[in-house]
């Protein structure tokens, strides 16, 4: 994926009961686990049989590091695939700064040299919105995000954005793979009913 991508979503589906539909990607490492380390990254609710809804997977990623429970937060710094990061303490209290190069081309890297309860939590954002997170990076360990251009999409009946996937009321545990290497538009579309199921498919793209 060299460039963002504009997706537009279409509801051809009699969904009555009108479960969410999110949209996440994982991280592409062997221990991810989607359906307890996923993050849902777009919400789409209330779009009607017909309607639409469209949105942007931006190239670009920010980084950010937060502590005590998600209180305190660093800055957002950009994030290159390839680059590696540090959360430590200087002469103004704990920062997040870049820290050369990551130990693979392929991953971005955070390590924590701060000792603190609970760890660091560390997460990547796309469009200002979280895509992906480690929650417990503890003192002089480190998180690797492993990112391909693969989005996830899935049915919900509680979800909200940023929500992890564990924390969710799924409709399901499987998920529609959706490959955006090549491609500047697509449109997904959600077919079915609650007698037959629901799926997505890819009505079109470029």
């Amino acid at each position: 994926m060299s460039s963002n991508v504009n997706i537009k979503y279409v509801n051809h589906s009699m969904n009555l009961d009108q479960p969410s539909v999110f949209v996440f990607t994982k991280n592409e490492i062997p221990s991810f686990d989607a359906l307890r380390e996923g993050v849902a990254w777009r919400v789409i609710n209330k779009v009607g049989r017909g309607s639409s809804c469209n949105f942007t997977f931006p190239i670009s990623t920010e980084i950010s590091a937060s502590w005590n429970d998600g209180c305190c937060r660093t800055a957002m710094l950009p994030a290159v695939i390839g680059s590696r990061f540090c959360v430590a303490k200087d002469s103004t209290g704990i920062v997040l700064r870049a820290d050369g190069n990551a130990s693979s081309t392929t991953s971005i890297d955070v390590c924590s040299d701060i000792q603190t309860p609970g760890g660091v939590s560390v997460s990547l954002y796309k469009d200002g919105r979280v895509v992906m997170t480690k929650q417990v990076v503890s003192y002089n360990q480190k998180a690797t995000f492993v990112l391909h251009p693969k989005l996830y999409w899935g049915l919900a009946s509680e979800i909200q954005e940023g929500d992890q996937l564990s924390s969710a009321v799924l409709n399901s545990d499987s998920f529609f793979e959706q490959d955006l290497e090549g491609v500047s538009e697509v449109t997904v579309g959600l077919y079915g009913n609650a007698e037959d199921g629901y799926s997505f498919k890819i009505d079109g793209w470029k």
